[in-house]
């Protein structure tokens, strides 16, 4: 049996000018958007609609804000989770690709990097538990390339959002080397940081967001000692009450 490792990320809410609606998720902003240069309105209408002005309505608790492919290399203790965004509450999801047709990470817009640290393991029979905390980043790609052989290309691009994450991942050992992973993420929104995306002025969350991801998916042991692993996963993220 081996070392499991769980999987990540983060949310939002959508705030627009005065020719959009306004939505906030859980009274918490997701996505601000203004045309490109107006910053100083995208944080008006915010400060409006976390207000409950009549142009703003909120979503309901549970609403996914984003949904996400991607992968978990384990090395001992040091776990590197990397993949994309597939949905993003408030946006098209044509906008996330640059190539309509082909939906992979090589031409995801959006994608993801984190690097957590085991600090805790229990075992029951086939049943394998782990936690780790360490920070999550999402990145912009205005031009996108990058590659499940190259985790580092996950990374290249633009920073528009980092968290502090705690993961909890539950392991369902089903063969030597095999097994079904279920994973939780705790996330806390560190820093938010405005991207254009076509002649929109962008910005996903706020410092201090709280938000809660889920993922399934399978886990593939390649060594025993040092444990390295692999886990392949697919899951959403939603925002909850600060």
């Amino acid at each position: 049996m081996f070392e499991a490792a769980a999987f990540w990320l983060q949310c939002l809410s959508i705030t627009t000018n005065n020719d959009q609606a306004g939505i906030t998720m859980n009274r918490r902003s997701f996505l601000h958007t203004t045309g490109i240069g107006s910053t100083a309105i995208a944080l008006a209408t915010v400060a409006r609609a976390e207000a409950g002005e009549a142009n703003s309505k909120s979503v309901p608790d549970g609403r996914t804000a984003f949904e996400f492919l991607g992968r978990s290399d384990q090395d001992g203790a040091q776990v590197t989770h990397y993949g994309y965004l597939t949905h993003i509450f408030g946006l098209a999801d044509e906008q996330l690709f640059a190539d309509l047709k082909v939906r992979t990470e090589a031409t995801a817009r959006f994608t993801f990097l984190a690097v957590t640290n085991l600090d805790s393991r229990h075992q029951h029979e086939n049943i394998i538990t782990t936690s780790a905390p360490g920070e999550l980043t999402l990145f912009l790609k205005q031009n996108p390339g990058a590659d499940f052989s190259d985790p580092a290309s996950f990374a290249r691009g633009k920073a528009i959002a980092a968290y502090s994450v705690r993961f909890h991942n539950v392991l369902n050992v089903q063969a030597p080397d095999q097994g079904i992973a279920e994973g939780s993420v705790e996330l806390t929104q560190l820093s938010a940081n405005a991207f254009a995306l076509g002649d929109r002025r962008l910005r996903l969350g706020q410092p201090g967001l709280r938000a809660r991801l889920a993922a399934n998916g399978s886990g593939t042991r390649t060594q025993v000692d040092p444990v390295r692993a692999f886990f392949l996963v697919g899951g959403h993220v939603v925002v909850i009450d600060s």
